[in-house]
């Protein structure tokens, strides 16, 4: 009886041990990377019709950027399907000797590090004339559109309406979305 219960908690750890780590530890998130334009960016935008699309311009120099961004990583994953996440960097400053790319490794390591498996832009504009385009004096700036395309609200700090600490994904944006949701 003790030798069967023996060869059976061998077997076992045998059959464990060779099924080794899950597939998904073992392989990166699918994180894929593109260049584009403010225009570019607005007909992704557009070709998400009938999702709630949230759009988040950041950069890696940006501490609230970076401290935010796990809410859209995690928003993504709260509404598969319905939720459009879209995340456009502008590290790009237009200095005559920089290529809109010329961060893409630092810009990537942090996509794949936070697991943002969705549509990721690097704005091919320097981030000034981003800014302009936006209506924004500076980033963090997220953008959150209706079903039917309609920009519902653009959460910025230019007036401080958020204070001292800045909007949130828990606080702000991700309640909205909710609602959008339920219309």
């Amino acid at each position: 009886m003790l030798r069967s219960f023996r060869w059976c908690a061998t077997l076992l750890l045998f059959v464990v041990g060779c099924q080794g780590a899950p597939e998904q530890a073992s392989h990166p998130p699918a994180v894929k990377v593109r260049l584009a334009s403010w225009d570019d960016t607005e007909k992704l935008i557009a070709s998400h019709r009938g999702k709630v699309v949230v759009l988040d311009a950041w950069s890696t120099w940006c501490s609230p950027c970076v401290a935010e961004f796990p809410g859209l990583v995690k928003l993504h994953r709260a509404h598969p399907g319905q939720v459009a996440c879209i995340s456009l960097n502008c590290n790009f400053t237009g200095a005559a000797d920089e290529s809109p790319d010329a961060e893409r490794p630092k810009i990537e390591a942090f996509l794949v590090k936070q697991r943002a498996e969705f549509d990721n832009l690097i704005c091919t504009e320097p981030d000034h004339k981003l800014f302009e385009a936006l209506g924004a004096a500076a980033i963090p700036v997220v953008r959150v559109y209706d079903r039917s395309g309609q920009l519902r609200q653009q959460f910025d700090n230019d007036d401080n309406e958020f204070g001292d600490e800045g909007f949130s994904y828990e606080k702000n944006i991700t309640p909205l979305v909710a609602q959008l949701l339920r219309e």
